[in-house]
């Protein structure tokens, strides 16, 4: 109760604007990896394109019963924007199309700040993410871990997402995190953040901090999987176990997770 009374006192000092930011974190200040995304292309050097329904890496529609197939057409950049579409559109038996890019062997770090400017449509159905693996695993997943920076899910339009996920001392799935409520993830650019060290991770929107997770949570402590590189993924999955109901209707247009930068710092 008492973090959840901190999120939502914090969320009222989250600035209503997002505006593109310029000065370094306090407590992070060397950038050691960004994409401004200021060409004409997705930079290949930074970013690996997955494609399909998650067979190829197996995990069938993506573990999560996922609606779409990701394509490369689905990304464009331009006008300093990286621009992920999702919509209805029948390809290789799925009914929807989307993207996801990871910064895997382009991209891997161990602690820092890690922060994304992002606008996402909220029509239902639509799950955005903005998130991180560990890139060389050596337990599988939850027992690694994964860090949920931020999500946005169409059938919850007025929340922000931050989680966590491990795995208990019997190696069964745990999570971890809050719902922030937020009414203008759609409407507006925000930055969105976490800055992880070897005692917590810590949650930022617009620089304001809306939750913090120790490695002395006694939940989460035992079996900490925060100590190793981790990378970047930004994806919109459609529909599945989070996703929900899709608004068939509303996707016949597309809609969208706009970027405007990624940046790291240690």
């Amino acid at each position: 109760m008492k973090r959840l009374m901190y999120s939502l006192m914090a969320l009222t000092l989250v600035l209503s604007t997002g505006c593109k930011q310029s000065d370094p974190p306090e407590n992070f200040r060397v950038l050691v990896w960004s994409d401004e995304f200021d060409g004409s292309e997705l930079d290949e050097s930074k970013w690996e394109v997955q494609l399909g329904t998650g067979g190829s890496v197996g995990l069938y529609l993506w573990g999560n019963n996922e609606a779409q197939f990701y394509r490369k057409e689905n990304i464009s950049v331009e006008n300093g924007m990286l621009r992920i579409r999702a919509q209805r559109e029948t390809f290789q038996g799925m009914d929807y199309t989307s993207a996801r890019i990871r910064s895997l062997n382009r991209g891997d770090f161990k602690y820092g700040r890690v922060e994304a400017r992002i606008r996402m449509d909220n029509i239902a159905g639509l799950w955005h993410a903005f998130w991180m693996l560990p890139s060389n695993a050596s337990q599988p997943w939850p027992i690694s871990g994964e860090i949920d920076i931020m999500e946005y899910v169409g059938n919850l339009p007025n929340s922000i997402l931050h989680y966590i996920h491990f795995a208990n001392t019997q190696g069964n799935h745990q999570y971890k995190g809050v719902d922030i409520p937020f009414t203008t993830a759609s409407s507006q650019f925000h930055v969105y953040a976490v800055e992880w060290d070897q005692t917590e991770i810590v949650w930022y929107i617009d620089d304001v901090v809306t939750q913090r997770i120790g490695r002395d949570d006694p939940d989460v402590g035992p079996t900490w999987p925060f100590d190793a590189k981790f990378h970047i993924l930004l994806n919109t999955a459609i529909g599945g176990n989070l996703g929900g109901n899709i608004n068939v209707q509303a996707l016949t247009s597309p809609r969208y997770m706009e970027v405007d930068y990624v940046r790291v710092y240690q």
